[in-house]
């Protein structure tokens, strides 16, 4: 540890002499040259097999993948001959790329409600919360919060992309909606901003030093947002503790707090049988000890898992706790201009869709847990859980466009024909495959080969291997390029 000391990793593990063996801290400093793997979770609102889908993705790109064993439809990509970062599935959501250790917090929820109502409280950039959509398929309210205004712009982004519909997007501090909204959620992320000490850094979260003040600064917030978290759960919901820090003030000593102040109101659940490592948490460090049932959290340490350094725990709230109830922001539903569609609205735009695409747009209502409004000559899925539950919460974002009307016609949206254009039986055309570059690159194709009768319809573009190339228009010459701007390579 003398070699290069001012180096923030040695800085880092110094204090851990004593938790960890000298042979486990050349062990993590032996993982420093190592590439980290990609991790990559297919998106299953977009496919009807994951499994098939990776092996797809797999053949055609010349990838090696591993399945991440604590983690439904996630891989690991040891070898790729194309990088996965730049494919037109990627670009329109059809996986998401993210360390393993970032896949652990939610794939500890037990989910036995088909609809949960869900708070992320600090979700930005947003991979844990199209996590969550992945667990519930879409069918659980999402209420996806950042407190930082900077970091809305990616969120929002990242979720039209994924395809979700059922979600509203806020901008308050996390701490705040224990008062607001005692007892109400039956899941709760926090995903707690933190240190970022992981011991094992990446290109883009590069390890730097850390003050014990940062710290114990950071300890502070972190405690305000869990007690936070655990006002505003239900009595036996759910919430996991999570943060990208191995940092005990940032871990252990946080839940540690709280069960001294709350020892009846909560647990933490033991989720060794869902980890495939012995990986307990901390119960004492330094010259601080903490309760037992930390042994009950996961601290993820990267010489054992091969993954980035984690921490996160299950906890389940058993006892009600004190709160006091304050009203959140109020914004009358009417100044956002959205309204519900009447029956004769609903059916125009259903008979439309039903008729070009094959698709009953009612069942998917149903199904979802969504209905659907009207903004000037636009149309939308608006969650049914946000109306009858947070109609008066200012968001930021909410749900999915389906489309727009043009005089008789209606278009649909890039984000709608992403996400459900697996299951149109109609309304679909092919291109050939050398004319798959061009059309990923974001222009036209010319003089399509197609037996359909070009009649400026609005079509879901494949290509010989059937992958939804997105949207396109079809002119009497051309086939127009619909491609979001943002998914243009």
């Amino acid at each position: 540890m003398t070699e290069n000391a001012s180096n923030p990793l040695n800085h880092s593990l110094s204090r851990f002499v004593g938790t960890l063996t000298v042979e486990e801290i050349q062990q993590i400093l032996d993982l420093q040259s190592q590439p980290l793997p990609t991790g990559i979770r297919i998106n299953p609102l977009k496919t009807d097999d994951p499994a098939e889908t990776i092996h797809a993705l797999a053949e055609h790109y010349g990838w090696q993948t591993q399945p991440i064993p604590f983690c439904e439809n996630a891989w690991t990509i040891q070898s790729a001959q194309s990088s996965p970062g730049t494919t037109i599935e990627h670009r329109l959501g059809g996986y998401y790329l993210q360390d393993a250790a970032s896949m652990v917090p939610v794939s500890l929820f037990d989910l036995e409600n088909p609809h949960p109502l869900i708070l992320d409280m600090a979700a930005s950039p947003g991979g844990k919360t199209t996590h969550l959509i992945d667990r519930t398929l879409d069918r659980g309210f999402i209420l996806a919060n950042d407190g930082s205004k900077s970091r809305i712009a990616a969120l929002k982004a990242v979720l039209a992309n994924w395809g979700g519909a059922n979600f509203a997007v806020t901008n308050y501090p996390g701490e705040s909606f224990g008062d607001w909204y005692p007892e109400t959620f039956d899941l709760v992320l926090l995903d707690a901003p933190c240190s970022m000490e992981n011991l094992r850094p990446t290109p883009n979260h590069p390890l730097r030093e850390t003050t014990r003040d940062e710290r114990l600064r950071l300890k502070d917030r972190q405690v305000q947002l869990l007690s936070s978290g655990l006002q505003c759960l239900k009595v036996g919901g759910q919430l996991v503790y999570a943060t990208c820090s191995l940092a005990p003030e940032e871990d252990e000593a946080v839940l540690d707090a709280l069960l001294r102040a709350l020892p009846h109101n909560f647990e933490i659940v033991d989720v060794s049988q869902k980890f495939p490592y012995q990986v307990p948490g901390l119960t004492q460090f330094e010259d601080q000890t903490y309760d037992p049932s930390l042994l009950h959290a996961l601290h993820l340490w990267p010489h054992i898992t091969g993954m980035s350094g984690f921490f996160c725990a299950l906890l389940r709230k058993t006892a009600p706790m004190p709160s006091q109830p304050t009203l959140p922001p109020t914004r009358d539903f009417d100044r956002t201009n959205l309204r519900r569609l009447s029956d004769s609205e609903k059916d125009h735009i259903a008979g439309i869709i039903s008729v070009n695409y094959g698709l009953y747009v009612s069942e998917v209502l149903e199904y979802q847990g969504l209905e659907l409004f009207g903004r000037h000559d636009q149309t939308f899925l608006i969650p049914s859980r946000y109306l009858s539950g947070f109609q008066t919460l200012p968001f930021e974002y909410i749900g999915m466009p389906l489309g727009r009307k043009i005089g008789e016609d209606f278009e649909p949206s890039a984000e709608f024909v992403s996400r459900f254009g697996h299951h149109f039986v109609q309304g679909i055309i092919q291109i050939a495959e050398a004319d798959v570059p061009q059309w990923i690159a974001g222009r036209d194709i010319r003089h399509p080969d197609s037996s359909l009768k070009p009649d400026g319809q609005y079509l879901l573009v494949t290509d010989p291997a059937g992958r939804n190339l997105g949207l396109g228009k079809l002119h009497p010459k051309r086939l127009r390029n619909m491609l979001p701007r943002q998914s243009i390579g």
